[in-house]
């Protein structure tokens, strides 16, 4: 790992040479100490492919051109800030005590580490194609009622993974720079295992608490995971009315993918994940 030497210093910025490393423990660790000692996160140059610049908004809200990764991966970065932001809430909420155990607040705390850490990589990656800050979006109502109850919050938090990795799962045949898909597919591999430790903690009804990580009921009859075209994806996401006016919805899709890209293909995804 090649990083600059520091202790937690502002000052000093922390450099990532390559996306493997954003996945190591010790890095994301520095990565979110950095944030909050309001320090400088560097991307050295080949850590992120194919970034340029591309019409951010629409009229009417956010814009997704998915005829190149950066519009692809601006879709992520889309998911990774509601994300941070709900496991961000999640942890501040004055209920967290008391709805969680120990051993899961150390899981949501980690939850929201990580989300962040992807947030805020995308964000410095993509530079001026960076998705603006959607929190401001976020329907106040709607998470005050998740937060109001444990089953609450661990449903959303289920929905939330699931729909990331049956985002990238969607995503990853349309992009077109090998080294984008490399990433892609770290980042659902760690948004799987988010999923399967949340299905561990909150076992959906009927399920076997010792399978329920790896449950039938998320793979479909050929043994496929969880799979949404992005317009799904997005739609989903409205569905859930976490964000206001429709801030986000397929309609943010100014062009879909083409098709020296790749095809469409089924969607699977369960009614409770």
């Amino acid at each position: 790992m090649q990083l600059l030497k520091r202790d937690i210093d502002p000052e000093t910025p922390l450099a990532v040479s390559t996306p493997d490393e954003l996945m190591r423990p010790g890095t994301r660790r520095e990565f979110v100490r950095q944030m909050a000692a309001g320090g400088t996160v560097i991307m050295l140059p080949g850590v992120f492919a194919g970034c340029a610049t591309v019409p951010l908004v629409a009229p009417g809200g956010l814009a997704f051109d998915l005829r190149s990764d950066v519009g692809i991966l601006r879709l992520v970065h889309t998911l990774e800030q509601l994300e941070a932001a709900f496991y961000t809430a999640v942890v501040a909420s004055a209920n967290f005590a008391t709805f969680f155990t120990s051993a899961e607040r150390e899981l949501f705390t980690d939850l929201r580490n990580v989300e962040i850490v992807h947030r805020e990589f995308l964000r410095t990656a993509l530079g001026s194609a960076a998705v603006p800050d959607v929190t401001g979006s976020i329907n106040g109502a709607t998470l005050a009622a998740i937060l109001s109850s444990r089953a609450n919050i661990l449903g959303a938090a289920k929905l939330f993974e699931h729909l990331g990795v049956a985002g990238l799962n969607g995503a990853g045949k349309y992009l077109q720079d090998a080294r984008n898909l490399l990433l892609a597919g770290k980042f659902v591999s760690v948004e799987a295992r988010h999923a399967a430790a949340l299905r561990d903690v909150a076992p959906g009804a009927g399920q076997n608490a010792n399978t329920a990580f790896a449950g039938d009921d998320i793979t479909d009859s050929n043994g496929m995971d969880v799979k949404l075209e992005a317009g799904a994806v997005l739609d989903r996401v409205a569905s859930t009315n976490i964000v206001s006016n429709g801030a986000v919805s397929s309609r943010n899709i100014t062009h879909a993918p083409t098709a020296n890209q790749g095809r469409p293909s089924a969607d699977f995804f369960p009614t409770t994940p």
